[in-house]
């Protein structure tokens, strides 16, 4: 009996191994969706800049238009200037003229405006491209290495599956199904050790007589209050 409780314990540690591989396995796949979006976001924040950028172009383009078709009505006025015949009409003109004279100053300026603003535009937006670029190689960078890790425990785990079905065909179907089943309803442990009279896996205190039988390890005993099987402490687990 003593035999088959260590079979157990060694599988037990096989299980929290993989337990342990499996919890770390599913941290990673997240953690690259994580690093994806923050791409995204990053690479969105080019676009932006980059659309924003276009888009005072765009309004410069047409306010320089605008300013060229003030010019020609401006040229007109004053040609028609030199023609007319009487005060009423010059002055008519000339009121006109101040007025276009007016808007094409504030044209221009609108135009200085959105050069300036397209000056800046540029620059931040060389600047967040020179941060994207850095931010996705690093990114990069650490998918590729967060990827091997995923590689590297699903080795593990095969590796530990292999393990445990090497030692689960030593034990005995009956008391097998009774660990897993334990094991699935626990979630942790399914054999707990006895330590100072009490059960390691829900710490409450045994009474003296099944602390002996345990000792004995002449047949499987099960908690009463958690149900796991228990084993006092073995040799080679001191220290």
């Amino acid at each position: 009996m003593l035999e088959a409780l260590e079979l157990l314990l060694d599988l037990q540690k096989i299980d929290l191994e993989l337990a342990e591989l499996t919890a770390d396995g599913e941290l990673l796949p997240e953690r690259i969706q994580e690093l994806e979006e923050e791409k995204e976001r990053t690479n969105a924040e080019v676009v932006e800049r980059e659309a924003e950028l276009e888009s005072m172009r765009k309004s410069r383009l047409k306010l320089e238009r605008d300013l060229e078709d003030e010019g020609v009505k401006l040229k007109a006025l004053q040609e028609k200037q030199l023609v007319i015949k009487t005060n009423e009409e010059y002055a008519a003109l000339s009121h006109e003229i101040t007025f276009i004279r007016q808007e094409i100053s504030k044209t221009e300026d609108e135009i200085l405006e959105i050069m300036e603003s397209e000056g800046r535009g540029a620059k931040e937006l060389d600047e967040a491209k020179q941060r994207a670029a850095s931010l996705v190689a690093e990114t990069d960078a650490r998918i590729a290495e967060l990827n091997k890790e995923i590689e590297r425990l699903n080795d593990a785990v095969a590796i530990k599956a292999d393990e445990r079905l090497r030692i689960s065909t030593r034990i005995k179907q009956p008391m097998l199904a009774r660990y897993d089943r334990i094991l699935e309803s626990k979630g942790d442990l399914a054999v707990a050790a006895v330590i100072d009279g009490t059960c390691q896996g829900c710490f409450i205190t045994l009474p003296p007589q099944m602390v002996i039988e345990i000792k004995r390890a002449d047949h499987y005993i099960e908690c009463q209050s958690c149900g796991r099987i228990l084993y006092w402490r073995l040799e080679r687990e001191d220290g």
